[in-house]
C-alpha cells in the first residue's frame, strides 16, 4: 500500500520536472505531508520487524521526494538555478556539502533508537560522490549525539534507483543495501570509522549487485538513512572492541574471544602474560584447561 503511495508521488515529480506548475508543486507537497502522517500513525502500531523497515524506508523517500519538491517550487519562481543553488546574492558562495545533500530527522518504531534521519541527495550521479558528502553531514551530527551518550551503534541504508530492461519493458525499482551496526565512541575518528564502516561496504555491495548478471542498473542516487542506536554492550560475556582512547594507551589486554567466556579469558591472560600479540587466543592455554568455573 505504501510502496504504491510512493510510487504514486515520485510520478507527480516526474512529471514536474518536464512540465512545471505551481499545482504540481503543492499537489506533491500535500501528497507528501499526508502519506507522511499515515506512516508515522502506523509506526506507532505493534508490527513485526520487517514491516517497519518497510516503512521506515517509504518515509525516508517520501522525506526525500518533499525536499525535490521544494527545490523545484525555488526553481519555478525563480529563486535556485538549475543547480539547486540560490542566484541570489549569496550564489557566489563556495558550494558546500550542504548545497549537494540535506539531511533531515525521520521517525522510528525501534524503541532502541536515539536519532534516525535521511540524508538525501540533491545533485549527484555518482555514489561515492554522494557518500562523500554524507560523511561530511554525518560528522556534525554523530558529534552531537555523542555529546549526551558515551557511545552509540550506527548502521546506515542506501537506497538507488534502479532500472532493469525485460524485452520491451522497462522496470524502475528502489534497491536497499544496509550496512552492520558499529560502535562509535568519543574517542572515534569519525572520518576513518564512516569509510570503513558505511562507505567501502556500501560501494562493494552496490559493485557486485550490478556485476552478478541480475540486470539492473543504478539510474538515480536516492538517499541514505542513518540510525544512531543505544550502544549496550554484553559486558562480561563476548568480545567487545575497546574505545580508541583505551586502545592507544595500550595498557589494558582485550583477548578476541569469539564464544561467551569473556571473563575466563581475561584471567588467563593475566596469569599467562603473551609477550607478542596479547589479543590472540592461540597465545593463551584455553581456560577450561586452567580455571575450575563449575
Amino acid at each position: 500500500m505504501f510502496a504504491d503511495l510512493v510510487k504514486h508521488i515520485a510520478g507527480i515529480l516526474g512529471v514536474l520536472r518536464t512540465n512545471y506548475s505551481d499545482k504540481s508543486v503543492r499537489e506533491g507537497i500535500r501528497e507528501c505531508d499526508k502519506a507522511t502522517r499515515r506512516i508515522r500513525n502506523s509506526l506507532r502500531g505493534a508490527l513485526p520487524i520487517g514491516e517497519k523497515q518497510h516503512l521506515e524506508a517509504c518515509l525516508r523517500n517520501i522525506k526525500s521526494m518533499r525536499k525535490h519538491f521544494k527545490l523545484e517550487q525555488k526553481r519555478g519562481h525563480g529563486l535556485a538555478s538549475n543547480k539547486g543553488t540560490s542566484t541570489s546574492a549569496f550564489s557566489n558562495r563556495k558550494e558546500t556539502a550542504k548545497h549537494r545533500v540535506h539531511w533531515d530527522d525521520s521517525s522510528s518504531a525501534f524503541r532502541n533508537r536515539i536519532r534516525t534521519g535521511v540524508i538525501t541527495n540533491l545533485k549527484h550521479k555518482d555514489p561515492g560522490n554522494f557518500l562523500m558528502d554524507c560523511k561530511t553531514i554525518f560528522k556534525s551530527r554523530i558529534h552531537n549525539a555523542l555529546k549526551q551518550d558515551e557511545a552509540v551503534k550506527v548502521n546506515a541504508i542506501f537506497c538507488g534507483e534502479f532500472v532493469i530492461t525485460q524485452g520491451e519493458k522497462t522496470l524502475n525499482e528502489y534497491k536497499y543495501f544496509t550496512t552492520s551496526n558499529a560502535a562509535i565512541y568519543r574517542g572515534t575518528d569519525i572520518e576513518e570509522w564512516f569509510e570503513e564502516k558505511v562507505s567501502k561496504p556500501l560501494m562493494k555491495k552496490l559493485s557486485e549487485f550490478q556485476e552478478c548478471n541480475s540486470g539492473w542498473a543504478l539510474r538515480a542516487v536516492v538517499n541514505l538513512g542513518v540510525n544512531f542506536n543505544k550502544f549496550t554492550p554484553q559486558l562480561g560475556s563476548s568480545y567487545v572492541e575497546l574505545p580508541p582512547q583505551i586502545q592507544t594507551k595500550k595498557a589494558c589486554v582485550n583477548v578476541k574471544n569469539e564464544d561467551h567466556a569473556c571473563f575466563a579469558w581475561a584471567v588467563v591472560s593475566a596469569l599467562y602474560p603473551a609477550d607478542k600479540h596479547p589479543q590472540r587466543i592461540s597465545k593463551y592455554p584455553h581456560y577450561s584447561s586452567v580455571l575450575k568455573l563449575k
